[in-house]
């Protein structure tokens, strides 16, 4: 599962194929966890999976995998989870089918591939690679838009009085992800962003006006509910986790598409208008017109991002007065602290959970810095090898941050070891409350408070990092209070040698969620100003 989700976050962050490889037999349905959420995400994925011998197939081999008998049928369970998957027979077939299952990962909407290889067969010579699987990482296809559609769309951004851009995690997955960047700076059109990918736009920008979903701004669905007259959106697929909070919006104004899944949108949307294309070709176009004739878009007045006030749910209140004279960490004030020593041009990841949705809500993504979340299945965990992946391609003096809670970790938090054996600079931020958050948030507003298995003992995050490697090798630390954690990230920041940190936060009050669905309405909410120095 790992090895898949490092290969996701590879894929995803890169803009380029990952890879992944496992045995037979638990390997493989391991394997198939991490590669099932790169299908529903559409992130392209090359899993190489061995298999028995071709002689023994259904005939008693260890790990069969032929579906005979009782054995799982290998090649259906992969074609459920990939576009395109096959197994190799011959020698002579490797080369052509390694060809398709790249181009197909990788052409139209993207997603993973899988080649499944007998035992006997990858001890066979295969011979020199053709130079057409040489150019395929170089030469991506693309999908291009029709011309009269991109006029189209560009009379309707030049007609209408509020236009917003709408960037999904699709487009840093396109052939130049900075393209629509570009052409919303150059027009000067207002941009939001969606949970997949809170950072697709620079967060300290004047035109940035926050992230939808439900966990995105109050001000931002406020502002496409009830005032843009055209919402551009690309590289978003539309989940009810994005629309839901946007769906007057998403009724009232105009609606333009740009995507290379058309048809799956169309099950949830009536745009004006549909672009069956990469993100990339279509900005591209849209900017050349632009340059012909240049304009700006009016400027939108009186706007203020704002987020929602936090506040302790209500068990964390009864419990509160136990903890007067000596005061707690709260989640809210560990993520204002958090803020400070974030890295510039690094990686942001995130886990699930009510630590994840906070985060997203509260955050400001750093100028540079990619933000990953697996919002396609969801699983817990997925954070922690998915910043391997992002680190394992970049360069060591740059920084990936992980932040997730105490369940993901006791998912997948032996992964951690991987970072330390290859002496990655990742910062693991646990939010340690010992229980799944969000489960016990949803069983107090949705089951009359009654708990079930979402609450455990307690664990020790740090001293379990601590006996994955030597100090000279993971640095950790436990805090519980401001201070402690001031104290901490500097001197992580301050270590001579780079190294993998584990840093945990111990949080024994709750606080609500940033998520539509658990706050009213006319929940508080506050302005995030943006510095004179950001915006300029």
């Amino acid at each position: 599962m790992g090895a898949a989700f490092m290969a996701d976050s590879t894929a995803r962050i890169h803009s380029t194929l990952g890879v992944c490889c496992s045995t037979s037999g638990g390997g493989m349905m391991n394997l198939a966890v991490g590669v099932a959420e790169s299908y529903n995400d559409s992130v392209p994925v090359l899993a190489i999976v061995g298999q028995p011998p071709r002689a023994l197939e259904g005939r008693g081999a260890f790990q069969d995998s032929s579906g005979r008998g009782r054995s799982v049928d290998a090649l259906k369970l992969w074609e459920s989870i990939t576009k395109y998957s096959a197994r190799i027979n011959s020698a002579d077939d490797f080369w052509n089918k390694l060809e398709e299952a790249v181009v197909t990962a990788l052409s139209g909407r993207p997603g993973p591939a899988a080649l499944l290889i007998p035992r006997d067969i990858n001890e066979t010579e295969v011979g020199p690679p053709p130079q057409s699987v040489l150019d395929l990482l170089s030469n991506r296809p693309t999908l291009v838009p029709r011309f009269e559609n991109v006029l189209q769309l560009h009379q309707m951004i030049r007609t209408a009085k509020k236009p917003v851009i709408l960037i999904g995690s699709g487009m840093r997955r396109s052939t130049r992800p900075q393209a629509a960047v570009d052409y919303a700076i150059k027009a000067n059109i207002p941009v939001m962003t969606t949970m997949a990918d809170p950072g697709a736009f620079p967060n300290n920008h004047p035109l940035y006006m926050g992230m939808v979903g439900v966990a995105g701004h109050p001000s931002a669905h406020n502002y496409l509910n009830k005032e843009a007259d055209l919402i551009i959106a690309v590289g978003t697929g539309f989940n009810i986790m994005a629309r839901a909070p946007i769906a007057e919006g998403l009724k009232r104004a105009q609606v333009a598409v740009i995507n290379v899944d058309i048809e799956n949108i169309l099950t949830k949307l009536e745009p004006e208008i549909a672009l069956k294309a990469d993100g990339a070709a279509v900005f591209h176009s849209l900017l050349a017109r632009w340059r012909t004739a240049p304009f700006k878009a009016p400027a939108v007045l009186d706007y203020a991002l704002t987020c929602f006030t936090p506040v302790l749910d209500d068990e964390s209140k009864k419990l509160a007065s136990q903890y007067k004279n000596n005061r707690v960490l709260l989640q809210s004030e560990a993520l204002s602290i958090l803020q400070s020593y974030l890295p510039e041009n690094g990686h942001m990841l995130f886990d699930a959970g009510n630590c994840a949705a906070s985060s997203l809500h509260y955050l400001t993504v750093p100028k540079g810095t990619s933000t990953t979340i697996a919002l396609g299945m969801g699983g817990m965990g997925y954070s922690i090898p998915a910043a391997v992946g992002a680190q394992l391609s970049s360069n060591n003096e740059s920084q990936s941050v992980v932040i997730c809670g105490d369940g993901a970790f006791l998912m997948l938090g032996l992964e951690v070891h991987t970072a330390i054996e290859l002496g990655l600079n990742i910062l693991f931020v646990v939010f340690n409350n010992n229980k799944h958050g969000m489960c016990t948030t949803r069983q107090q507003l949705f089951f009359e408070g009654r708990m079930e298995a979402t609450e455990y003992p307690e664990i020790q995050v740090s001293q379990i990092a601590k006996g994955l490697g030597s100090p000279e090798q993971v640095w950790t630390a436990k805090v519980s209070s401001a201070s402690q954690m001031h104290l901490a990230l500097e001197d992580f920041n301050n270590l001579a040698t780079k190294r993998p940190g584990v840093l945990e936060l111990e949080l024994p009050l709750e606080e609500i969620p940033p998520f539509t669905t658990f706050l009213s309405p006319d929940a508080e909410t506050y302005s995030l100003a943006i510095s004179e120095e950001a915006a300029a």
